[in-house]
């Protein structure tokens, strides 16, 4: 009776015995699998901690305007005040930076940002703007002309204008922005017919520049 009882098989053991290799193998693949996602989930494009937004606060581009018949570029300083309001002027630098003559238009006016977008490549901002213009066709001279042209010889004359901007900045290093610039807009210079060259009352303008900002 004794040897029969010891030497009888337990199935019962034998059988979780026969399923733990399938088991541990399962449970090895089911970590391997989980580790594969993991990896691939580092990897995947756009992983990791986005680009913090780029907040510029002054910056100077270069370009061209189609205002501008003297030659010269057309160059902006643009800073940013408080939030998204700041101010900005554009122009060839005539009476400053050269005495070239030639008809060109100096532009200074304060703009508010309403539109801003951030991705990982770079921040986009769409911005509104207002101020006044200063129509040239003759020798600068010191001082704003509203509703007249300069009476010293007719060569200049300011008026009131409204523009939209679009602006794509792009980080490069130590705090320093790539910055691009496409502004469309008008000025109206009720006077204008009274230029020593004579123009439209109505001047739209459209310019493109380049820059650097921080």
């Amino acid at each position: 009776m004794w040897s029969a009882a010891i030497l009888a098989p337990a199935p019962c053991y034998t059988g979780h015995m026969r399923r733990m290799p399938w088991l541990a193998a399962a449970a090895l693949a089911a970590g391997t699998a989980g580790r594969a996602r993991a990896d691939g989930e580092s990897i995947e494009a756009g992983a990791g901690e986005r680009a913090a937004p780029v907040t510029n606060r002054i910056n100077l581009r270069v370009g061209a305007a189609t205002t501008d018949r003297n030659g010269r570029p057309t160059i902006c300083l643009d800073a940013r005040i408080f939030a998204g309001f700041g101010v900005e002027s554009c122009g060839t630098g005539q009476a400053v930076l050269h005495d070239d003559p030639g008809r060109e238009m100096a532009h200074f006016r304060g703009t508010w940002t309403f539109l801003r977008r951030h991705t990982d490549h770079g921040t986009g901002k769409l911005r509104a703007g207002a101020g006044f213009a200063e129509l040239q066709v003759g020798a600068d001279h010191p001082g704003f002309r509203f509703g007249s042209p300069d009476p010293a010889d007719r060569g200049s004359i300011s008026g009131p204008e409204a523009a939209v901007s679009g602006q794509w900045l792009v980080p490069l290093a130590g705090g320093v922005e790539a910055v691009a610039s496409f502004t469309a807009g008008a000025a109206v210079f009720a006077a204008a017919d009274q230029l020593a060259t004579p123009q439209r009352a109505v001047q739209p303008f459209v310019s493109f520049e380049l820059g650097l900002g921080w």
